[in-house]
This record gives structure tokens, sequence and C-alpha cells, in this order.
């Protein structure tokens, strides 16, 4: 049967995923897709009509130029999607990039905070220990530094709950 043939099942229901945009990651964002539409046991064809939805900008774009009836199953659509997006992807950076993260002389706490996390997104397999040493070394605020070193944190998302504790006290003490 033909994608376009096919019937939308009554109990479908659209995935709300966070739409492609041409930027992110691409394998990630298809197999949320797949994982996602194969809880509902969803037909090949209900998937490539589906498949579009998330998409947006560039993804979009890309789509919307495929020629009519060239996609027959899921696959293909994956393999045409990948292809095309595959080149724009930024490689992931090693651990060691979170080496070069550091807080500016100016930069506040929360700004820093903010951009360690987004370089974290960009590493591949920085674990726990490697983010927490990096974070730590970077830190310019000597009174948060002795603040940590009293009460070590373990784990990465114990630190930033202890960064934002930390960020809302001084917000709080500070004179209007």
């Amino acid at each position: 049967m033909a994608v376009l043939e096919r019937p939308v099942p009554a109990k479908f229901w659209l995935p709300q995923l966070e739409p492609f945009d041409g930027l992110k990651n691409l394998q990630d964002h298809l197999n949320t897709f797949k994982t996602t539409l194969g809880l509902q046991q969803s037909p090949d064809e209900i998937m490539c009509r589906s498949f579009p939805t998330t998409l947006r900008w560039a993804g979009r774009e890309w789509f919307t130029r495929l020629p009519t009836s060239s996609i027959d199953n899921f696959e293909q659509l994956s393999s045409a999607f990948l292809c095309h997006f595959v080149g724009g992807q930024r490689p992931k950076r090693p651990a060691d990039h979170l080496l070069t993260v550091k807080q500016g002389e100016r930069e506040t706490l929360r700004s820093y905070v903010k951009r360690f996390t987004q370089e974290t997104l960009e590493v591949d397999d920085a674990d726990d220990k490697v983010q927490l040493t990096t974070f730590k070394a970077a830190l310019k605020s000597k009174e948060f530094v002795i603040s940590l070193a009293k009460n070590p944190p373990r784990k990465m998302a114990e630190m930033l709950l202890k960064a934002q504790k930390y960020m809302n006290a001084r917000t709080h003490w500070q004179p209007s």
C-alpha cells in the first residue's frame, strides 16, 4: 500500500517530540521517533506520514522538497534523512574539551553554569567525575569553591543544585 493511501488508525496519537531543526542530533531524533511510534506498533506508512510533524526549519524544508511518491517505507525515509543531514552534524568533542571551558573574570556564576552545561552536551562520554573536576577547576568565585570543599558534591547534578542554591542565596543577600 502506498504511504499516502494508508488510513491513520483511530487510536493513533501523534508523539510530542522536540522538533528536529537541522542542528540537533539527528540519530537521536530518529531513534526517539522510532521508539515512540514503536510503542503504538505503527505501520510503516503511518511512521512515514507522521515523521514530518517532528521537523521544523531545515528539517521541514528538506522533507517538502522530497519528490512526491519517492518514499515507499520508513527505512527509505530514515536513510534519506540521515544522508541529507549527516554532513551538517558537528562531531562530538572529546571529554578534554571541557578543560577549555572556564568562567570569565567578570562572568556570573549563572552564566558560567549555563555555558558549561551547554558545552557538556557537545562532549562524548564525559562522566560525572570529569564534569565535576573541570567545572570546579574553572570557577572564579572563591566563596563558592570554599563552600564546595566543605561538602563536596559526588555527582554533577549535585553540583548544579549547589550552584543554584548558592546563586539564589547571593541574590537574596544583595541590596536592591
